[in-house]
């Protein structure tokens, strides 16, 4: 699957602990990690994937319209998620400190790949 080449590029890029696709209800539909297991991350991610719906509805049903690029950061970590067609996720976790504007950039490179292969 094309997906997979494009998440593990975007995990060497950035360095990050972790990339994840997730769909439309949240469900990990593939993961690329490296300082997390596999069963880590889909656990993140079933938990993001709530997070990403619950502000999505709120935001369109505030009348500000769809989220494009969600960002969270905490002390110990920093998640990015782009907003795909179909309400897919593409989310990248990593750990501190992290390069923000790189880390969009690849994110942003990644997240067009995905378009263009899968939508």
């Amino acid at each position: 699957m094309p997906f997979q080449y494009i998440l593990a590029n975007l995990l060497a890029e950035t360095g990050a602990s972790g990339v994840l696709f997730l769909d439309e209800l949240g469900e990990t539909v593939d993961v690329a990690c490296s300082d997390y297991t596999p069963y880590d991350m889909k656990i993140l991610g079933a938990y993001f994937g709530i997070y990403l719906r619950q502000l999505t509805q709120f935001l369109t049903a505030s009348g500000v319209g769809r989220p494009d690029l969600i960002y969270v950061e905490k002390e110990r970590v920093h998640i990015y998620s782009r907003v795909l067609p179909d309400d897919y996720y593409i989310v990248l976790v990593q750990k501190r400190p992290a390069l923000v504007g790189k880390t969009r950039v690849a994110l942003d490179k990644a997240a067009s790949q995905l378009r263009q292969e899968l939508f």
